[in-house]
């Protein structure tokens, strides 16, 4: 049976993670069309490090993608992706993209995918929501990118819209809203940067946000500041936001951020995943 009609992709993937024999495996598997998972591997003691790959050829109107992750009690799991995630011109369908992570009590989810990029007139729908026990941890980014700056092709024309909502033992305590209707109409709190990228820690604390603060001011003074930043803590969530003009360096900041939180959690510097330098 096809995955595909003639209004698009539909392509799902469901991963379950549990403690099994001491360690995180992947015990549930299932996708329909062009979402699937390599095997899980372990660069790290017991940590199952996967590589979710989308649609090679990228997402048009019409597609829809549903991504399910469900990390079990003190399960952990990283994930990311092995490029960015193209949103191309829409003929007139919309594009979605709906993502739901759970993590049960104790467990522990990195959620590390590389950009979106929205081809100019995308139509685009996007939704994240984070469902986690009080007693998880979680780290986890988005990074948009309207058009493609580096080759001076500007989101001139196109819609995106997505919604952002984390829940906590199941109460709703952070909840975001993107629109964007080309760069004429962009949000607000973009200015004139086509790049917006968000991080997300949780639990919080005042130690770990101090540690973060200093890992950023540090980076964004040896880049040459080509990047701005806000960091707050929400609610015991601690909100990470970059804008700026280049893929590089906003990855480059999280991934060092994602270390410093590594190490204050867990006490040692983990080292990127090396399909990020592929």
């Amino acid at each position: 049976m096809s995955n595909f009609s003639g209004k698009g992709w539909l392509a799902e993937i469901v991963l379950r993670y549990e403690v099994k024999r001491g360690m995180t495996r992947l015990t549930e598997k299932r996708h329909i069309g062009p979402l699937m998972v390599q095997r899980p591997f372990y660069p790290e003691q017991g940590i199952a490090h996967t590589y979710l790959l989308h649609p090679p050829g990228g997402v048009v109107g019409g597609d829809n993608l549903l991504i399910n992750i469900d990390v079990q009690t003190e399960a952990h799991a990283l994930l990311t992706t092995p490029g960015a995630t193209k949103f191309y011109r829409s003929a007139g369908g919309v594009a979605r993209q709906i993502q739901t992570l759970n993590v049960a009590s104790h467990g522990f989810l990195e959620w590390l995918p590389q950009e979106n990029i929205f081809f100019p007139d995308a139509q685009v729908h996007l939704e994240t929501h984070i469902h986690i026990a009080s007693t998880a941890k979680f780290i986890g980014w988005e990074i948009q990118c309207f058009g493609r700056p580096v080759l001076n092709e500007w989101f001139e024309n196109g819609n995106v819209k997505g919604r952002f909502n984390f829940y906590i033992d199941e109460k709703l305590t952070l909840t975001e809203s993107l629109f964007v209707n080309g760069l004429q109409n962009k949000a607000a709190a973009m200015r004139e940067f086509p790049m917006l990228g968000s991080l997300y820690i949780y639990p919080a604390s005042d130690e770990l946000k101090n540690l973060i603060q200093q890992c950023v001011e540090a980076f964004s003074a040896s880049y040459n500041h080509v990047i701005e930043y806000g960091l707050t803590d929400v609610d015991g969530i601690l909100v990470l936001r970059l804008l700026g003009s280049q893929t590089e360096p906003m990855m480059a900041c999280f991934a060092q951020v994602w270390q410093t939180v590594r190490q204050h959690w867990l006490g040692y510097c983990p080292e990127p995943p090396r399909i990020w330098a592929t």
